[in-house]
């Protein structure tokens, strides 16, 4: 063996393992309860395996353990796989929509700012036209020699 695949095989053998042994006992309980099994489901369930590998890797990593326990981690992952997935991807889908909604909140209040800022803009705009311009803005008024705005 080369020594690329050995360390390969020495890190994550045990979450192999275990995904085999899961994808295994999946099919098996499936079997138990009289689910027939189509292609179409145990291609569903390879295509999937790559991102349960994943997960379990994740999970046995925060848990800290390794070698048989890694591989136990990765069995029930797979088990659960469905589940698993569709539970991680509504937390992911929860956190997406609650960012786009903060955006989104962030750039309507700085559209609210700005049009505030403009009509504030234009309320000086219109004082000053027809002289009853506050004196706090009294550097706002026009020059003498300057022409007189229209409309």
């Amino acid at each position: 063996m080369t020594p690329v695949f050995e360390t390969v095989l020495a890190k994550y053998g045990w979450i192999l393992i275990g995904i085999t042994f899961g994808f295994a006992a999946k099919y098996a309980m499936l079997l138990k309860r009289g689910v027939q099994v189509k292609a179409r489901l145990v291609f569903a369930d390879l295509l999937l395996l790559p991102l349960v590998a994943l997960i379990a890797y994740w999970m046995a990593t925060r848990a800290g353990v390794e070698a048989e326990a890694a591989a136990l981690f990765s069995a029930f992952s797979t088990v659960g796989a469905d589940r698993l997935v569709k539970l991680l991807t509504d937390r992911f889908l929860q956190r997406v929509d609650a960012e786009a909604a903060a955006v989104a909140e962030s750039i309507v209040g700085a559209a609210r700012n700005t049009t505030q800022a403009e009509l504030a803009a234009a309320a000086i705009k219109e004082a000053a036209r027809e002289g009853r311009l506050h004196p706090e803005y009294a550097a706002l008024k026009p020059h003498p020699q300057a022409p007189k705005l229209d409309g």
